[in-house]
């Protein structure tokens, strides 16, 4: 028989001869079938195995302070100066705080934006001056100089001489070269913040056996500062 007779025979064929033709042909069907089916079944569990959190993969959260407004240098904080945020544990800082009551009443050592992190050397105390400093032995103190002007030329970093006026009229020289923390000025309160303190506050760090003798007198005499 010529190919075009076969041909023509297909062409031409009945349904009776394209039943037939299947039911002969029904293996390979099942069988391109199965293997549509298998493929189909092996993408969905590889997208489930994706998607399904492995286990010891799930994220610890832990809850600490941010900032709850822009707050400047110098600010004395309060509850509601702060906010508690949950946050992945591994984008947590060192020294983060996470308790309200034990930053009550601290200041801060810079000024800090809304809802970021507050941490251990953002407030003055121990760590903030141990690293601004370099000396484990010194301690922060606070002064108001007599002269609020000068706590505009001064920047945290420069070091200063603290004076406090005396009865015979000449100079008291309490702390040399002393490493200034904080400057907190009027002019450092950004628009819309609560104030952080009355009037200009110098932080200083000073060696443990002078701090005391120089936030004494602080608060009994006039004090001012001269720049290094």
């Amino acid at each position: 028989m010529s190919r075009n007779t076969r041909n023509g025979r297909r062409l031409n064929a009945t349904l009776r001869d394209r039943l037939r033709e299947l039911l002969h042909s029904r293996h390979g069907v099942r069988m391109l079938f199965l293997r549509r089916v298998t493929a189909v079944a092996l993408i969905l569990i590889a997208g489930v195995t994706v998607l399904r959190p492995h286990p010891g993969s799930a994220r610890t959260e832990v809850s600490i302070l941010v900032a709850a407004e822009d707050l400047a240098a110098g600010t004395e904080l309060t509850p509601e100066d702060v906010r508690t945020r949950t946050v992945p544990k591994e984008l947590v800082p060192t020294g983060a705080l996470s308790d309200t009551d034990a930053v009550r009443g601290r200041m801060l050592a810079a000024a800090t934006r809304r809802g970021e992190f507050l941490t251990d050397v953002r407030l003055v105390g121990e760590a903030s001056t141990r690293i601004t400093t370099g000396h484990d032995d010194h301690a922060a103190v606070a002064i108001r100089p007599a002269d609020p002007a000068v706590a505009g030329l001064i920047h945290p970093g420069r070091e200063v001489d603290v004076i406090a006026a005396a009865r015979s009229g000449q100079p008291d020289i309490l702390a040399e070269r002393a490493p200034v923390l904080v400057v907190h000025s009027a002019a450092d309160e950004p628009a819309g913040t609560r104030p952080g303190a009355r009037g200009q506050v110098i932080v200083v760090g000073l060696p443990q056996d002078r701090a005391a003798a120089v936030a004494s007198a602080a608060l009994t005499k006039a004090v001012t500062v001269t720049l290094r």
